[in-house]
């Protein structure tokens, strides 16, 4: 036997390799305290990545970051968690958008850092967020003038997906009332949000009769809870007057979002931050370097033309 029939293509081996390293996936949660952010992580990732004493109390902003491995349809997920802890909850909350911007900005950073490197590190770590899910509370009045000040920041750097928290507590006719409040905020805002557009053909497969641009911006309702309703297995969330299934489209959009982050939209999402948003900041900060070693270049003739220009005396 030949020594690629024993081991494989280049092909094969490479898709081994692979597979064994998984997917990488990044995901920032923001939005103000009690909006379910840390019971939305557990939920997706099937674990209690955010221990209970750590979810709650945090009166300042805090951006921490979680990681973990999922394993959706046999393929690895190393799943980023960053999540933005105190949003919008302080007194004064000026500065909570740019600390939130700066965090993403500093990622690109450290690729583009990585990039103009001669030697390159070994399986470089790339942090860029590829997401940021937003969580709205459902007010029935739409956006907070915070809320359009970060998501307007955050659009320009990265994938903005929207969402309106404690879906549990609305009606069809409230989240209706509220989804159509918040897209005309957000449209007389100029704010774009993640198109799911690219993904419609495999959000259609894998969620059949799923109208995707009828539940924009999604209502999520969170719960890790297990129990067995008609021989099936739910993610519950226990309510004082029922139990509401998680993962039932009939009661939750959560199940759409976890397919369109997990499966759906993963690529998608991944490229437009390389080919849009990381692009964008590269261009502008390679442009600004460039005309940084113009004007250095350039100081020298111009310090000569000043002395020169200083020597002369009128006759």
């Amino acid at each position: 036997m030949s020594r690629s029939a024993r081991f494989g293509t280049v092909k094969e081996i490479r898709q081994r390799k692979f597979l064994r390293r998984g997917l990488q996936l990044s995901i920032m949660v923001v939005g103000e305290m009690g909006t379910g952010k840390s019971t939305f992580i557990n939920t997706l990732c099937d674990e209690d990545v955010i221990p209970v004493d750590e979810a709650h109390g945090k009166k300042q902003l805090s951006i921490d970051k979680y990681s973990t491995t999922i394993f959706e349809g046999g393929t690895k997920i190393n799943l980023d968690i960053v999540l933005a802890s105190g949003f919008g909850d302080s007194v004064d909350n000026s500065t909570c958008t740019s600390k939130i911007v700066k965090y993403i900005d500093d990622q690109f950073e450290a690729a583009l850092k990585e990039e103009c490197k001669i030697q390159r590190t070994h399986q470089f770590n790339d942090s860029r967020v590829h997401a940021a899910i937003y969580f709205i509370r459902p007010t029935g009045k739409g956006l907070r003038p915070l809320d359009i000040q970060c998501m307007k920041a955050l659009s320009q750097r990265c994938n903005v997906i929207p969402v309106i928290s404690k879906g549990d507590l609305l009606t069809e006719v409230e989240k209706a009332v509220n989804r159509k409040c918040i897209m005309r905020d957000l449209k007389k805002a100029e704010i774009p949000i993640y198109d799911f557009t690219a993904s419609f053909e495999d959000i259609g497969e894998m969620l059949p009769g799923v109208n995707i641009n009828d539940l924009i911006p999604m209502s999520i309702v969170s719960g890790t809870e297990r129990k067995i309703i008609d021989d099936v297995e739910y993610k519950v969330r226990k309510l004082p007057h029922g139990i509401v299934r998680v993962d039932d489209p009939s009661h939750s959009d959560f199940l759409l979002l976890r397919t369109c982050l997990l499966g759906a939209c993963l690529q998608d999402l991944k490229d437009t931050t390389e080919e849009i948003y990381y692009e964008k900041y590269r261009t502008e900060k390679l442009s600004e370097a460039s005309k940084k070693s113009t004007l250095s270049s350039a100081s020298p003739s111009l310090s000569k033309v000043k002395s020169k220009a200083s020597g002369i005396t009128a006759n």
